[in-house]
């Protein structure tokens, strides 16, 4: 049986490139309409659901993506997609691009980001079920939502628990962080399994939510587990009833430490949608991400699922069990 599972998140692309002068010249009140030259452009397809669901095609899964894109999409994304052997279900609006972002560095090594919603300022008023049949549903195995926007993020869990119940829903706030209030949470928190986040967001929830980590675990029905991703060294799973404490996979060659965050997600979904015990999805995780930083972009890694799960034997974890 194949193993389907659902993402829904955000696809966009990143053009990188470089000028051959210094920002802070640039804009100086001497320079009224300032231009430079610029290297060529680079384009990288990114976004959190298209990470998610890379990891999880590399893992030997069937990920089905469910996203808002442009007219732009079918030229450079969707032929990428699929050659790796993704289910792609777009809603394409027929008058905008795709969400880009732009990358610029001048000749100090600064950066300069531009980001452009374009066509994914609609996603929230999409429909699930306008890409699923209902019987596609009965046959997933597990659900990533993580859209980085919070209508979205509500009204698309709630619909995925609507249909099945059974579902394990893993989500993670995807540079939303500010929109989610306390009622928004309370209301994700009460339809999902999993949350995945950084550190820093897990203060924020804990700030907004007005309760720490082991009291929103245990004023919840449905929510199992919280995972917060401090360090690749340093990852924690908190439960009702343990902690545990996940040790980075052993990587060959560190080559950025920016892009294993979404490679650990599509790990730990891999493993959930296995009915893996937690520690041994997180381990999963762990191990993929250490291939994902012996790279310089988010889609470059190519291990096969035998070179994950062996280094899924090599990182530890330390449990320490809650008494009440």
């Amino acid at each position: 049986m194949e193993n389907k599972i659902l993402v829904v998140g955000k696809v966009c692309f990143h053009l990188d490139f470089s000028i051959s002068d210094d920002f802070s010249l640039m804009t100086s009140e001497e320079e009224r309409e300032p231009s430079t030259s610029a290297t060529d452009v680079k384009r990288v397809l990114n976004g959190m659901g298209a990470n998610i669901a890379y990891g999880l095609a590399i893992l030997g899964s069937y990920p089905i993506i469910v996203s808002q894109v442009g007219y732009d999409f079918k030229w450079f994304h969707h032929p990428h997609l699929e050659k790796l052997g993704i289910d792609v279900r777009p809603f394409i609006h027929p008058e905008k691009e795709t969400a880009c972002f732009y990358k610029i560095k001048d000749n100090q090594n600064k950066s300069l980001i531009i980001s452009q919603e374009n066509s994914y300022h609609f996603f929230a008023e999409r429909n699930l079920e306008d890409q699923l049949e209902s019987n596609e549903f009965q046959a997933l195995r597990a659900v990533f939502i993580g859209t980085g926007k919070v209508e979205a993020d509500t009204k698309f869990i709630s619909k995925v628990y609507d249909l099945n119940k059974r579902l394990p829903v893993i989500y993670s706030p995807d540079t939303n962080i500010q929109e989610l209030t306390k009622w928004r949470l309370t209301q994700i928190f009460d339809k999902i399994s999993i949350l995945i986040c950084t550190e820093d967001e897990l203060k924020m929830i804990e700030e907004r939510m007005k309760q720490t980590c082991d009291e929103i675990l245990a004023n919840s029905q449905r929510l199992k587990y919280i995972i917060s991703m401090i360090q690749r060294s340093r990852i924690i799973i908190f439960s009702k009833e343990f902690k545990v404490k996940v040790s980075e996979g052993p990587a060959d060659e560190v080559l950025s430490q920016e892009f294993w965050y979404d490679a650990f997600r599509a790990g730990v979904i891999y493993g959930v949608s296995l009915k893996k015990p937690i520690e041994e999805a997180a381990k999963l995780g762990s191990a993929l991400a250490s291939y994902a930083v012996e790279t310089r972009e988010n889609q470059q890694y190519s291990p096969s699922l035998e070179q994950v799960s062996l280094r899924a034997f090599e990182v530890k974890t330390s449990r320490k069990e809650i008494s009440n």
